[in-house]
């Protein structure tokens, strides 16, 4: 049963993965970067349940640590992608790489 659990976590890293690296859209990085924060989550919680035998308060709060810090850095990433809209237009890597001064 464990190891549904960890080919989960395995499934949303991998999915992250892929995503940063096969995607050019900023969108999609973040949401990426999100899938692979998840699948993190679930590694420690799964692995705190391992350990234990039951969930353990301090992987619940590792993993609501990683949330928070999560939505800030998310929120930070959106704010740049919109001032990079305003600026070039798009949304795209390449439209970015073009800004090189």
């Amino acid at each position: 049963m464990w190891s549904a659990y960890w080919i989960a976590v395995l499934f949303l890293f991998s999915l992250g993965i892929y995503t940063l690296i096969f995607r050019h859209n900023l969108i999609h990085l973040i949401l990426g970067i999100e899938v692979m924060a998840k699948g993190l989550c679930l590694g420690v919680l799964v692995g705190g349940a391992q350990h234990a035998g039951g969930v353990l308060s301090v992987s619940q709060a590792i993993v609501i640590t990683i949330i928070l810090i999560e939505v800030a850095t998310t929120a930070i990433a959106l704010s740049l992608v919109v001032a990079a809209h305003r600026h070039t237009g798009l949304i795209d890597v390449a439209a970015l790489r073009r800004l090189k001064g």
